[in-house]
């Protein structure tokens, strides 16, 4: 049974500890292009970023799936490199399956994985996989990890971060524990929920500031609709993902429905949050200058890595 209580104490806390986010990613890093967050791997894993749930022993916090959801909900705010998701994942997935070596390595930050793309289809790209030892595989039933032996540019124009095509080798973990398949799902809504968060924020944010005919384009109804949507998608998402975590923690029976809706939701309100946020910055949100565009495709690449939107909306009856 779900033990329901407020999470103001776990707020807090990953606030604390995530307020370097602020300065190290900064959202104008990705108009450079290229892979801006891998000069900054060794900084994250200093942090504690990449071990927040795993045991003490292991390199970790030993925090629980509460705190681990709400920092992936608030660095998917400054659109981390998705390695992180995968990395973080990957730790969890080795120390289950009796590779602690390996899961302190991924804690550490001397070895990372990248999130594979497609993984119920074709498992042969990833993103932003440059430097990256291992391959971290999502499928409708279960969650792999495999090495990496080689990586080439696939497309490093259209995305944001570089895609990569990949060449697996052999297989280093792997599960179809529903524990697992449940946390990994947590952490793809939590991240997808801070995207589209944020997608709201910066749209408010500018409809305060824009101005037509004499007055912030935030007073004229048509915008104003468009925002509340966006907030109460945002909230909607936000909520039903803290619920799952707290059923993961519980160890709830109904823990793998709930994270499946979790990522459902989250999916939709950051795919409709991210694509409102464009049009409400008129002609300049389709350029690259502006920052909207990263949440749009950034969320297209998460709900592939969960296997597309077919199989995100089988989740709900998993």
């Amino acid at each position: 049974m779900i033990r329901l209580r407020t999470l103001d104490d776990q707020h807090e806390l990953v606030e604390s500890f995530t307020r370097p986010a602020e300065a190290l990613l900064p959202l104008a890093r990705l108009r450079e292009g290229g892979s801006p967050d891998g000069e900054i791997w060794q900084q994250l894993a200093e942090l504690g970023w990449l071990g927040i749930s795993l045991d003490e022993e292991l390199g970790g916090i030993g925090l629980g799936s509460v705190e681990e959801a709400l920092t992936a909900e608030t660095l998917a705010r400054h659109l981390l490199t998705p390695c992180f998701l995968a990395t973080v994942i990957a730790s969890r997935l080795t120390a289950a399956c009796n590779r602690p070596d390996l899961a302190t390595q991924l804690a550490s930050g001397a070895t990372r994985a990248a999130l594979g793309l497609s993984a119920t289809r074709s498992p042969d790209k990833a993103i932003d996989a440059e430097n990256c030892s291992f391959a971290l595989l999502i499928s409708e039933d279960g969650v792999g990890l495999r090495s990496i032996e080689k990586i080439v540019v696939h497309d490093d124009v259209h995305w944001s971060l570089p895609v990569h095509s990949i060449g697996l080798g052999k297989i280093e973990a792997v599960t179809r524990d529903p524990a697992m398949l449940a946390f990994a799902r947590l952490l793809g809504a939590a991240t997808l929920a801070g995207m589209a968060d944020e997608s709201c924020r910066i749209a408010v944010d500018y409809a305060k500031v824009r101005e037509q005919f004499g007055q912030p384009i935030g007073a004229f109804q048509a915008v104003k609709h468009h925002c509340a949507n966006m907030a109460i998608a945002a909230y909607g998402a936000r909520e039903l993902v803290h619920y799952a975590a707290m059923a993961i923690e519980d160890d709830d029976g109904e823990a793998v429905t709930l994270a499946g809706a979790a990522l459902n939701f989250a999916a939709r309100a950051a795919r409709s949050n991210s694509g409102t946020c464009i049009q409400v910055h008129g002609g300049i949100g389709f350029s690259a200058e502006a920052d909207p565009h990263h949440f749009v495709k950034r969320t297209h690449l998460m709900e592939d890595a969960f296997g597309g939107r077919e199989t995100l909306s089988r989740t709900l009856v998993a």
